[in-house]
Protein backbone atom coordinates (compact mmCIF):
# COMPACT_ATOMS: atom_id res chain seq x y z
CA UNK A 1 0.00 0.00 0.00
CA UNK A 2 2.75 2.40 0.90
CA UNK A 3 4.58 1.57 -2.29
CA UNK A 4 1.50 2.41 -4.37
CA UNK A 5 1.08 5.79 -2.67
CA UNK A 6 4.73 6.48 -3.30
CA UNK A 7 4.33 5.82 -7.01
CA UNK A 8 1.25 8.06 -7.26
CA UNK A 9 3.11 10.88 -5.53
CA UNK A 10 6.01 10.49 -7.95
CA UNK A 11 3.68 10.69 -10.93
CA UNK A 12 1.96 13.85 -9.61
CA UNK A 13 5.29 15.50 -8.95
CA UNK A 14 6.50 14.65 -12.46
CA UNK A 15 3.31 16.17 -13.96
CA UNK A 16 3.77 19.37 -11.94
CA UNK A 17 7.38 19.65 -13.05
CA UNK A 18 6.39 19.21 -16.70
CA UNK A 19 3.63 21.87 -16.43
CA UNK A 20 6.00 24.32 -14.80
CA UNK A 21 8.59 23.79 -17.51
CA UNK A 22 5.98 24.23 -20.26
CA UNK A 23 4.70 27.47 -18.70
CA UNK A 24 8.19 28.94 -18.44
CA UNK A 25 8.94 27.98 -22.01
CA UNK A 26 5.68 29.69 -23.23
CA UNK A 27 6.47 32.88 -21.32
CA UNK A 28 9.93 32.99 -22.82
CA UNK A 29 8.46 32.71 -26.32
CA UNK A 30 5.90 35.50 -25.64
CA UNK A 31 8.60 37.80 -24.25
CA UNK A 32 10.80 37.11 -27.23
CA UNK A 33 8.10 37.97 -29.78
CA UNK A 34 7.02 41.01 -27.77
CA UNK A 35 10.56 42.36 -27.78
CA UNK A 36 10.87 41.76 -31.51
CA UNK A 37 7.53 43.58 -32.18
CA UNK A 38 8.55 46.58 -30.06
CA UNK A 39 11.88 46.79 -31.87
CA UNK A 40 10.14 46.63 -35.28
CA UNK A 41 7.59 49.33 -34.30
CA UNK A 42 10.29 51.69 -33.08
CA UNK A 43 12.28 51.16 -36.28
CA UNK A 44 9.17 51.87 -38.44
CA UNK A 45 8.24 55.02 -36.49
CA UNK A 46 11.77 56.31 -36.76
CA UNK A 47 11.80 55.78 -40.52
CA UNK A 48 8.32 57.46 -40.87
CA UNK A 49 9.45 60.47 -38.88
CA UNK A 50 12.51 60.75 -41.05
CA UNK A 51 10.44 60.63 -44.26
CA UNK A 52 7.80 63.06 -42.92
CA UNK A 53 10.50 65.48 -41.90
CA UNK A 54 11.96 65.27 -45.35
CA UNK A 55 8.55 65.97 -46.95
CA UNK A 56 7.85 68.92 -44.64
CA UNK A 57 11.28 70.38 -45.27
CA UNK A 58 10.80 70.05 -49.03
CA UNK A 59 7.33 71.68 -48.85
CA UNK A 60 8.60 74.58 -46.74
CA UNK A 61 11.48 75.09 -49.11
CA UNK A 62 9.08 75.19 -52.10
CA UNK A 63 6.82 77.68 -50.26
CA UNK A 64 9.77 79.96 -49.55
CA UNK A 65 10.78 79.83 -53.19
CA UNK A 66 7.21 80.66 -54.28
CA UNK A 67 7.07 83.65 -51.94
CA UNK A 68 10.38 84.88 -53.32
CA UNK A 69 9.12 84.57 -56.88
CA UNK A 70 5.89 86.42 -55.97
CA UNK A 71 7.89 89.23 -54.39
CA UNK A 72 10.02 89.49 -57.47
CA UNK A 73 6.97 89.47 -59.78
CA UNK A 74 5.16 92.02 -57.62
CA UNK A 75 8.11 94.37 -57.78
CA UNK A 76 8.15 94.03 -61.55
CA UNK A 77 4.39 94.43 -61.95
CA UNK A 78 4.01 97.30 -59.50
CA UNK A 79 6.93 99.15 -60.91
CA UNK A 80 5.33 102.37 -62.31
CA UNK A 81 7.50 102.42 -65.37
CA UNK A 82 6.72 98.78 -66.18
CA UNK A 83 2.99 99.29 -65.49
CA UNK A 84 2.91 102.41 -67.65
CA UNK A 85 4.63 100.58 -70.47
CA UNK A 86 2.17 97.67 -70.30
CA UNK A 87 -0.83 100.01 -70.32
CA UNK A 88 0.63 102.01 -73.20
CA UNK A 89 1.07 98.83 -75.22
CA UNK A 90 -2.47 97.62 -74.34
CA UNK A 91 -4.19 100.89 -75.27
CA UNK A 92 -2.17 101.67 -78.33
CA UNK A 93 -5.06 100.82 -80.72
CA UNK A 94 -8.70 102.03 -80.71
CA UNK A 95 -10.23 98.53 -80.49
CA UNK A 96 -8.46 97.82 -77.23
CA UNK A 97 -9.59 101.17 -75.80
CA UNK A 98 -13.22 100.52 -76.79
CA UNK A 99 -13.12 97.04 -75.28
CA UNK A 100 -11.70 98.35 -72.03
CA UNK A 101 -14.35 101.08 -71.88
CA UNK A 102 -17.13 98.53 -72.47
CA UNK A 103 -15.70 96.29 -69.76
CA UNK A 104 -15.62 99.15 -67.26
CA UNK A 105 -19.21 100.18 -68.11
CA UNK A 106 -20.37 96.57 -67.75
CA UNK A 107 -18.62 96.22 -64.40
CA UNK A 108 -20.22 99.46 -63.21
CA UNK A 109 -23.74 98.47 -64.22
CA UNK A 110 -23.28 94.94 -62.93
CA UNK A 111 -21.99 96.11 -59.57
CA UNK A 112 -24.77 98.68 -59.18
CA UNK A 113 -27.48 96.23 -60.25
CA UNK A 114 -26.16 93.53 -57.97
CA UNK A 115 -26.04 95.92 -55.04
CA UNK A 116 -29.62 97.12 -55.63
CA UNK A 117 -30.88 93.55 -56.08
CA UNK A 118 -29.18 92.52 -52.87
CA UNK A 119 -30.73 95.44 -51.00
CA UNK A 120 -34.17 94.56 -52.41
CA UNK A 121 -33.83 90.91 -51.41
CA UNK A 122 -32.57 91.88 -47.96
CA UNK A 123 -35.47 94.27 -47.28
CA UNK A 124 -37.70 93.36 -44.33
CA UNK A 125 -40.84 91.51 -45.41
CA UNK A 126 -43.66 92.99 -43.37
CA UNK A 127 -46.91 91.04 -43.16
CA UNK A 128 -49.75 92.50 -45.26
CA UNK A 129 -52.39 94.01 -42.94
CA UNK A 130 -55.84 92.56 -43.45
CA UNK A 131 -59.35 93.69 -42.57
CA UNK A 132 -62.88 92.37 -42.42
CA UNK A 133 -64.91 93.04 -45.57
CA UNK A 134 -68.25 92.13 -47.12
CA UNK A 135 -67.35 90.87 -50.57
CA UNK A 136 -68.51 88.79 -53.48
CA UNK A 137 -66.35 85.72 -54.07
CA UNK A 138 -68.04 84.58 -57.28
CA UNK A 139 -70.37 85.90 -59.96
CA UNK A 140 -72.42 82.67 -60.22
CA UNK A 141 -72.83 81.11 -56.78
CA UNK A 142 -76.11 82.23 -55.13
CA UNK A 143 -74.30 82.31 -51.76
CA UNK A 144 -71.39 84.30 -53.10
CA UNK A 145 -71.55 87.26 -50.70
CA UNK A 146 -69.66 86.51 -47.49
CA UNK A 147 -67.58 88.14 -44.78
CA UNK A 148 -63.94 87.58 -45.67
CA UNK A 149 -60.45 88.91 -44.97
CA UNK A 150 -59.05 91.31 -47.57
CA UNK A 151 -55.91 93.43 -47.70
CA UNK A 152 -56.09 96.91 -46.21
CA UNK A 153 -56.04 99.34 -49.17
CA UNK A 154 -52.94 101.47 -49.71
CA UNK A 155 -52.63 105.09 -50.78
CA UNK A 156 -52.53 105.47 -54.57
CA UNK A 157 -52.05 109.25 -54.57
CA UNK A 158 -50.59 111.72 -52.12
CA UNK A 159 -54.00 113.34 -51.68
CA UNK A 160 -55.90 110.18 -50.69
CA UNK A 161 -57.74 109.78 -47.39
CA UNK A 162 -57.82 106.64 -45.21
CA UNK A 163 -61.13 106.19 -43.38
CA UNK A 164 -62.00 103.73 -40.63
CA UNK A 165 -65.54 102.68 -41.55
CA UNK A 166 -68.18 102.69 -38.81
CA UNK A 167 -71.23 101.94 -40.98
CA UNK A 168 -71.85 101.19 -44.66
CA UNK A 169 -75.02 100.89 -46.71
CA UNK A 170 -75.87 98.09 -49.12
CA UNK A 171 -78.04 98.95 -52.12
CA UNK A 172 -79.80 96.95 -54.78
CA UNK A 173 -76.99 97.78 -57.18
CA UNK A 174 -74.65 95.85 -54.87
CA UNK A 175 -76.73 92.73 -55.37
CA UNK A 176 -76.47 93.18 -59.14
CA UNK A 177 -72.71 93.75 -58.86
CA UNK A 178 -72.40 90.53 -56.85
CA UNK A 179 -73.90 88.67 -59.82
CA UNK A 180 -71.63 90.25 -62.42
CA UNK A 181 -73.03 93.69 -63.21
CA UNK A 182 -70.33 95.68 -65.03
CA UNK A 183 -67.73 92.92 -64.64
CA UNK A 184 -66.31 93.29 -68.18
CA UNK A 185 -65.67 97.03 -67.96
CA UNK A 186 -64.43 96.69 -64.38
CA UNK A 187 -61.97 94.01 -65.50
CA UNK A 188 -60.67 96.24 -68.31
CA UNK A 189 -60.25 99.21 -65.98
CA UNK A 190 -58.38 97.09 -63.46
CA UNK A 191 -56.07 95.71 -66.17
CA UNK A 192 -54.68 99.17 -66.89
CA UNK A 193 -54.38 100.28 -63.29
CA UNK A 194 -50.90 100.94 -61.95
CA UNK A 195 -51.36 98.49 -59.07
CA UNK A 196 -52.45 94.88 -59.03
CA UNK A 197 -56.00 94.54 -57.78
CA UNK A 198 -57.54 91.05 -57.92
CA UNK A 199 -61.02 90.78 -59.42
CA UNK A 200 -62.29 88.64 -56.58
CA UNK A 201 -63.14 88.97 -53.78
CA UNK A 202 -64.97 92.17 -54.80
CA UNK A 203 -65.92 94.40 -51.86
CA UNK A 204 -69.52 95.67 -51.99
CA UNK A 205 -71.15 98.80 -50.58
CA UNK A 206 -71.59 102.16 -52.32
CA UNK A 207 -71.53 104.57 -49.38
CA UNK A 208 -70.28 104.68 -45.81
CA UNK A 209 -69.50 106.89 -42.85
CA UNK A 210 -66.52 106.73 -40.55
CA UNK A 211 -63.53 108.48 -38.99
CA UNK A 212 -60.45 109.79 -40.79
CA UNK A 213 -57.53 107.53 -39.91
CA UNK A 214 -54.81 109.08 -42.10
CA UNK A 215 -54.47 111.98 -44.54
CA UNK A 216 -52.17 112.06 -47.55
CA UNK A 217 -49.38 114.60 -47.53
CA UNK A 218 -50.75 116.23 -50.69
CA UNK A 219 -54.35 116.56 -49.51
CA UNK A 220 -55.95 120.01 -49.66
CA UNK A 221 -59.34 118.94 -48.32
CA UNK A 222 -58.79 120.40 -44.87
CA UNK A 223 -59.68 117.09 -43.24
CA UNK A 224 -57.75 115.99 -40.19
CA UNK A 225 -57.28 112.72 -38.36
CA UNK A 226 -60.32 112.08 -36.19
CA UNK A 227 -62.83 113.96 -38.37
CA UNK A 228 -66.19 112.25 -38.88
CA UNK A 229 -66.81 111.91 -42.62
CA UNK A 230 -69.03 110.23 -45.20
CA UNK A 231 -68.32 109.21 -48.77
CA UNK A 232 -69.62 107.37 -51.85
CA UNK A 233 -68.06 105.31 -54.61
CA UNK A 234 -69.04 104.36 -58.17
CA UNK A 235 -70.35 100.94 -59.22
CA UNK A 236 -67.18 100.20 -61.22
CA UNK A 237 -64.90 100.79 -58.22
CA UNK A 238 -64.24 98.58 -55.17
CA UNK A 239 -66.91 98.99 -52.52
CA UNK A 240 -66.66 100.48 -49.04
CA UNK A 241 -68.29 97.78 -46.89
CA UNK A 242 -65.05 97.03 -45.05
CA UNK A 243 -63.24 98.14 -41.92
CA UNK A 244 -60.98 100.54 -43.84
CA UNK A 245 -61.26 102.35 -47.16
CA UNK A 246 -58.95 104.66 -49.12
CA UNK A 247 -60.66 107.28 -51.30
CA UNK A 248 -59.61 110.39 -53.23
CA UNK A 249 -60.05 113.61 -51.29
CA UNK A 250 -62.65 114.77 -53.83
CA UNK A 251 -64.96 111.90 -52.86
CA UNK A 252 -65.15 112.50 -49.09
CA UNK A 253 -66.66 115.24 -46.92
CA UNK A 254 -67.53 115.88 -43.30
CA UNK A 255 -70.78 114.18 -42.36
CA UNK A 256 -73.76 116.10 -40.96
CA UNK A 257 -73.35 116.75 -37.25
CA UNK A 258 -77.02 116.04 -36.48
CA UNK A 259 -76.95 112.33 -37.38
CA UNK A 260 -74.93 109.29 -36.38
CA UNK A 261 -72.79 107.01 -38.52
CA UNK A 262 -75.65 104.65 -39.43
CA UNK A 263 -77.85 107.48 -40.65
CA UNK A 264 -74.95 109.16 -42.46
CA UNK A 265 -74.07 105.96 -44.31
CA UNK A 266 -77.55 105.83 -45.85
CA UNK A 267 -77.35 109.05 -47.86
CA UNK A 268 -74.14 109.62 -49.91
CA UNK A 269 -74.88 107.31 -52.85
CA UNK A 270 -78.68 107.49 -53.05
CA UNK A 271 -78.63 111.20 -52.24
CA UNK A 272 -76.08 111.88 -54.99
CA UNK A 273 -78.27 110.04 -57.50
CA UNK A 274 -81.31 112.05 -56.44
CA UNK A 275 -79.50 115.41 -56.63
CA UNK A 276 -78.01 114.54 -60.02
CA UNK A 277 -81.45 113.73 -61.43
CA UNK A 278 -83.05 116.84 -59.96
CA UNK A 279 -80.23 119.04 -61.28
CA UNK A 280 -80.36 117.40 -64.72
CA UNK A 281 -84.06 118.32 -65.04
CA UNK A 282 -83.65 121.75 -63.44
CA UNK A 283 -85.79 120.97 -60.43
CA UNK A 284 -84.88 123.37 -57.65
CA UNK A 285 -86.62 125.21 -54.84
CA UNK A 286 -87.48 127.89 -57.38
CA UNK A 287 -88.92 125.64 -60.11
CA UNK A 288 -90.75 122.93 -58.16
CA UNK A 289 -93.66 124.95 -56.87
CA UNK A 290 -96.98 123.67 -58.17
CA UNK A 291 -95.45 120.74 -60.06
CA UNK A 292 -97.24 117.41 -60.08
CA UNK A 293 -94.59 114.74 -59.41
CA UNK A 294 -95.06 110.99 -59.16
CA UNK A 295 -92.41 109.00 -57.30
CA UNK A 296 -92.70 105.28 -57.99
CA UNK A 297 -91.61 103.25 -54.95
CA UNK A 298 -91.03 106.21 -52.69
CA UNK A 299 -89.76 103.89 -49.98
CA UNK A 300 -86.58 103.09 -51.96
CA UNK A 301 -83.42 104.99 -50.84
CA UNK A 302 -83.52 107.30 -53.89
CA UNK A 303 -87.30 107.65 -53.66
CA UNK A 304 -87.07 108.78 -50.03
CA UNK A 305 -84.65 111.59 -50.95
CA UNK A 306 -86.60 112.79 -54.01
CA UNK A 307 -89.89 112.76 -52.12
CA UNK A 308 -88.54 114.90 -49.32
CA UNK A 309 -86.71 117.45 -51.47
CA UNK A 310 -89.46 118.16 -54.02
CA UNK A 311 -92.01 118.34 -51.22
CA UNK A 312 -89.89 120.91 -49.35
CA UNK A 313 -89.52 122.84 -52.59
CA UNK A 314 -93.29 123.12 -53.04
CA UNK A 315 -94.21 120.28 -55.42
CA UNK A 316 -97.31 118.13 -55.04
CA UNK A 317 -95.95 114.63 -54.54
CA UNK A 318 -97.84 111.44 -55.38
CA UNK A 319 -96.01 108.37 -54.15
CA UNK A 320 -96.45 104.63 -54.54
CA UNK A 321 -95.45 102.24 -51.78
CA UNK A 322 -96.46 99.17 -49.83
CA UNK A 323 -99.25 99.37 -47.34
CA UNK A 324 -96.82 98.95 -44.43
CA UNK A 325 -94.75 101.93 -45.67
CA UNK A 326 -97.58 104.49 -45.68
CA UNK A 327 -96.75 106.11 -42.30
CA UNK A 328 -93.12 106.62 -43.30
CA UNK A 329 -93.88 108.02 -46.76
CA UNK A 330 -96.59 110.27 -45.37
CA UNK A 331 -94.07 111.63 -42.86
CA UNK A 332 -91.61 112.32 -45.71
CA UNK A 333 -94.11 114.70 -47.32
CA UNK A 334 -96.11 112.75 -49.91
CA UNK A 335 -99.52 114.41 -50.29
CA UNK A 336 -101.07 111.51 -52.18
CA UNK A 337 -100.15 107.85 -51.71
CA UNK A 338 -101.05 104.89 -53.91
CA UNK A 339 -100.68 101.72 -51.86
CA UNK A 340 -100.40 98.05 -52.74
CA UNK A 341 -100.37 94.88 -50.74
CA UNK A 342 -96.95 93.29 -50.49
CA UNK A 343 -97.91 90.19 -52.41
CA UNK A 344 -99.39 92.17 -55.31
CA UNK A 345 -96.95 95.07 -55.47
CA UNK A 346 -94.65 93.77 -58.19
CA UNK A 347 -97.45 92.49 -60.42
CA UNK A 348 -98.93 95.99 -60.49
CA UNK A 349 -95.90 97.34 -62.37
CA UNK A 350 -94.84 94.65 -64.81
CA UNK A 351 -95.74 95.67 -68.35
CA UNK A 352 -97.62 92.45 -69.21
CA UNK A 353 -100.26 93.33 -66.61
CA UNK A 354 -100.37 97.04 -67.32
CA UNK A 355 -103.87 97.04 -68.82
CA UNK A 356 -105.33 95.29 -65.77
CA UNK A 357 -103.15 97.04 -63.25
CA UNK A 358 -104.71 98.68 -60.24
CA UNK A 359 -101.84 101.15 -60.47
CA UNK A 360 -103.11 102.33 -63.86
CA UNK A 361 -106.62 102.74 -62.49
CA UNK A 362 -105.27 104.86 -59.67
CA UNK A 363 -103.30 107.08 -62.08
CA UNK A 364 -106.30 107.62 -64.33
CA UNK A 365 -108.23 109.31 -61.54
CA UNK A 366 -105.44 111.82 -60.82
CA UNK A 367 -104.14 114.93 -62.63
CA UNK A 368 -101.41 114.41 -65.17
CA UNK A 369 -97.85 114.62 -63.94
CA UNK A 370 -94.98 116.86 -64.94
CA UNK A 371 -92.45 114.24 -63.83
CA UNK A 372 -92.60 110.51 -63.13
CA UNK A 373 -89.60 109.20 -61.21
CA UNK A 374 -88.99 105.43 -61.51
CA UNK A 375 -86.73 104.36 -58.67
CA UNK A 376 -86.80 100.56 -58.76
CA UNK A 377 -85.78 98.05 -61.41
CA UNK A 378 -89.06 96.66 -62.72
CA UNK A 379 -90.57 96.25 -66.18
CA UNK A 380 -92.38 99.32 -67.48
CA UNK A 381 -94.24 100.25 -70.62
CA UNK A 382 -92.88 103.74 -71.09
CA UNK A 383 -95.18 104.52 -74.00
CA UNK A 384 -98.19 103.64 -71.93
CA UNK A 385 -97.01 105.69 -68.94
CA UNK A 386 -96.62 108.74 -71.18
CA UNK A 387 -100.44 108.93 -71.24
CA UNK A 388 -100.31 110.19 -67.68
CA UNK A 389 -97.81 112.98 -68.40
CA UNK A 390 -98.51 116.57 -69.28
CA UNK A 391 -97.55 117.78 -72.73
CA UNK A 392 -93.98 118.58 -71.66
CA UNK A 393 -93.85 115.86 -68.98
CA UNK A 394 -90.78 113.64 -68.50
CA UNK A 395 -90.22 110.09 -67.28
CA UNK A 396 -87.02 109.96 -65.21
CA UNK A 397 -85.39 106.58 -64.63
CA UNK A 398 -83.26 106.57 -61.47
CA UNK A 399 -82.11 102.95 -61.85
CA UNK A 400 -78.60 102.14 -63.06
CA UNK A 401 -78.92 100.98 -66.70
CA UNK A 402 -77.83 97.54 -67.86
CA UNK A 403 -74.24 97.33 -69.07
CA UNK A 404 -74.12 96.11 -72.67
CA UNK A 405 -70.39 95.42 -72.24
CA UNK A 406 -71.22 92.43 -70.03
CA UNK A 407 -72.37 90.55 -73.15
CA UNK A 408 -69.36 91.40 -75.33
CA UNK A 409 -67.49 88.60 -77.08
CA UNK A 410 -63.79 88.40 -77.91
CA UNK A 411 -63.92 91.08 -80.62
CA UNK A 412 -66.04 93.42 -78.53
CA UNK A 413 -63.72 93.06 -75.57
CA UNK A 414 -60.71 93.82 -77.77
CA UNK A 415 -62.22 97.11 -78.92
CA UNK A 416 -63.41 97.86 -75.40
CA UNK A 417 -59.88 97.32 -74.10
CA UNK A 418 -58.52 99.70 -76.74
CA UNK A 419 -61.11 102.31 -75.78
CA UNK A 420 -60.30 101.99 -72.08
CA UNK A 421 -56.57 102.24 -72.79
CA UNK A 422 -57.01 105.41 -74.87
CA UNK A 423 -59.11 107.07 -72.19
CA UNK A 424 -56.56 106.11 -69.53
CA UNK A 425 -53.74 107.64 -71.58
CA UNK A 426 -55.76 110.81 -72.18
CA UNK A 427 -56.50 111.09 -68.46
CA UNK A 428 -52.78 110.84 -67.65
CA UNK A 429 -51.82 113.41 -70.29
CA UNK A 430 -54.46 115.94 -69.23
CA UNK A 431 -54.27 115.06 -65.51
CA UNK A 432 -57.95 114.30 -65.18
CA UNK A 433 -59.97 111.39 -63.81
CA UNK A 434 -61.99 109.10 -66.06
CA UNK A 435 -65.76 108.89 -65.55
CA UNK A 436 -67.17 105.55 -66.72
CA UNK A 437 -70.80 106.41 -66.03
CA UNK A 438 -73.09 106.69 -63.05
CA UNK A 439 -73.98 109.61 -60.79
CA UNK A 440 -71.58 112.48 -60.27
CA UNK A 441 -69.94 111.80 -56.91
CA UNK A 442 -67.85 114.52 -55.30
CA UNK A 443 -67.39 116.38 -52.06
CA UNK A 444 -69.48 119.30 -53.34
CA UNK A 445 -72.56 117.10 -53.71
CA UNK A 446 -71.92 115.61 -50.28
CA UNK A 447 -71.65 119.10 -48.77
CA UNK A 448 -75.02 120.01 -50.32
CA UNK A 449 -76.56 116.88 -48.82
CA UNK A 450 -75.01 117.70 -45.44
CA UNK A 451 -76.55 121.17 -45.62
CA UNK A 452 -80.00 119.69 -46.32
CA UNK A 453 -79.63 117.36 -43.34
CA UNK A 454 -78.33 120.00 -40.95
CA UNK A 455 -81.18 122.42 -41.77
CA UNK A 456 -83.66 119.51 -41.44
CA UNK A 457 -84.76 119.67 -45.06
CA UNK A 458 -83.71 116.04 -45.45
CA UNK A 459 -84.19 113.15 -43.05
CA UNK A 460 -82.37 109.86 -43.12
CA UNK A 461 -84.47 106.72 -43.48
CA UNK A 462 -82.76 103.64 -42.07
CA UNK A 463 -84.84 100.50 -42.16
CA UNK A 464 -82.59 97.98 -40.43
CA UNK A 465 -79.04 97.74 -39.15
CA UNK A 466 -77.15 94.44 -39.46
CA UNK A 467 -73.76 93.17 -38.39
CA UNK A 468 -71.28 91.92 -41.02
CA UNK A 469 -72.07 88.31 -40.14
CA UNK A 470 -75.73 88.95 -41.05
CA UNK A 471 -74.96 90.04 -44.60
CA UNK A 472 -77.13 87.31 -46.17
CA UNK A 473 -80.17 88.51 -44.27
CA UNK A 474 -79.33 92.10 -45.19
CA UNK A 475 -79.24 91.32 -48.92
CA UNK A 476 -82.49 89.38 -48.73
CA UNK A 477 -84.12 92.34 -47.03
CA UNK A 478 -82.79 94.82 -49.61
CA UNK A 479 -84.26 92.81 -52.48
CA UNK A 480 -87.55 92.17 -50.74
CA UNK A 481 -90.66 94.28 -51.23
CA UNK A 482 -90.77 95.08 -47.54
CA UNK A 483 -87.66 97.25 -47.32
CA UNK A 484 -88.01 100.93 -46.48
CA UNK A 485 -85.12 103.31 -46.99
CA UNK A 486 -81.56 102.07 -46.54
CA UNK A 487 -80.15 98.87 -45.12
CA UNK A 488 -77.02 99.43 -43.04
CA UNK A 489 -74.07 97.22 -42.04
CA UNK A 490 -72.45 98.36 -38.80
CA UNK A 491 -68.68 97.87 -38.27
CA UNK A 492 -68.63 99.25 -34.73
Amino acid sequence: MDAAKQRVGDVVGAVKNNLSMATESGLRVVRQYSDEGRTLALRTLSEANSEAGTVVRNAWSSFIQLVQRLKTSAREVLDPSVLYEELRIFFRDEIARNNAFAILIGLGFGTTGGFMLGMWLARPHLPTPIMKSIASTSFRDPDNVVVCQTAVPQFQHASDILVRVRAASLNRIDRRIAFGYGRTLRRMIRTYNSTYDPELPLVLGRSCAGIVEAVGTGSKSGLEIGDEVWLATHWYEPGVASEFVVVPETRVSRKPFLIGFEGAASLPYSGSIALNLLDAHHLTEHTCKGRQILVQDACSPVGCVITQLVHKWGAHVTATCHTRSVPVINNLGAADIITFDNEHFRSNFIDVNVEKSNFINELTSRPKFHYIFLTTRLGYDYKFLEKFLTKDGVIVDAVEPEQSTDDYGVVGRFFLGTYVRCRKVAAVLFRTSVDWGGPHLCHLVLERLAGFVNDETLKTVVDRVYTPNEVERALEHICSEKSIGSTIISFR
